[in-house]
């Protein structure tokens, strides 16, 4: 009995199958064809979308990479902005011994007080004079290759000549936190607030460049001693002039 029905069964099955191929056929391919479209359609998508991720990418990568040319060249100019702002307040001296220098850097910090300046000179054997703005700012000690080793007036290692008030009364300048004028003869009156300027007399300035004014006034045994406030205090500087005779 279960075979008759077995029999029934698959004859009915490839009569249906032998008259309905066609719209059978016709359907798996359909369906066939849209599961390919849809894999064409999601493969597609997944590869826009790695495209999209991977331009993302390099745009960041490119941008990031000139943002840091940006910043690199910014600090590169930013120096030379800074100094020609500076430059703006440096006073132009017409003498023909003097020489144009900018400060590289200080020479010895923690100590401000000696900087290595541009002026190039290898045989330096007698100090030259350190010039900003007409103010005697310090002297030039030492000579390398390509750069030179400057005092400031607040270093103690400091000295020139210099002369005081009107009557160009001389005395010796020696620097350091405390700015001294030394071995003033004593019959020569000199007063609070009396100009100070470089005498020339040392070779190591010209006569004339402003120093300071006088604040105090000692006496000893042989001579006077008076301290100065300097006109140049700058704790930035960044152009200056050597005297080169």
């Amino acid at each position: 009995m279960n075979k008759r029905y077995l029999y029934a069964f698959l004859t009915l099955f490839f009569i249906l199958l032998f008259y309905f191929k066609e719209p059978i056929k016709i359907f798996v391919l359909s369906e066939f064809n849209q599961l390919k479209y849809n894999l064409k359609s999601l493969y597609q998508n997944i590869v826009f979308h790695i495209d999209i991720h991977i331009n993302q990418a390099n745009q960041i990568k490119k941008l990031t990479l000139e943002n840091k040319e940006y910043i690199d060249y910014i600090s590169k100019v930013a120096p030379i902005l800074n100094n020609c702002e500076k430059l703006k307040e440096f006073k132009k001296i017409k003498n023909p011994n003097i020489t144009f220098t900018q400060t590289i850097s200080y020479a010895n910090l923690p100590d401000i007080t000696s900087i290595y300046i541009s002026f190039k000179d290898k045989n330096i054997t007698h100090p030259k004079g350190l010039i900003y703005n007409n103010l005697a700012a310090g002297i030039v000690i030492k000579g390398y290759k390509n750069f030179s080793l400057a005092l400031l007036n607040s270093n103690a290692k400091t000295s020139y000549t210099v002369f005081i008030g009107k009557n160009k009364i001389p005395g010796i300048l020696f620097g350091g936190k405390t700015i001294t004028l030394k071995y003033i003869p004593k019959y020569k009156k000199i007063n609070i607030n009396d100009l100070v300027i470089t005498s020339g007399l040392d070779n190591i300035f010209y006569e004339g460049v402003k120093v300071g004014v006088i604040t105090s006034i000692t006496q000893k045994k042989l001579y006077q001693e008076a301290t100065i406030k300097p006109f140049f205090n700058s704790y930035h500087p960044s152009f200056f002039y050597v005297v080169n005779f």
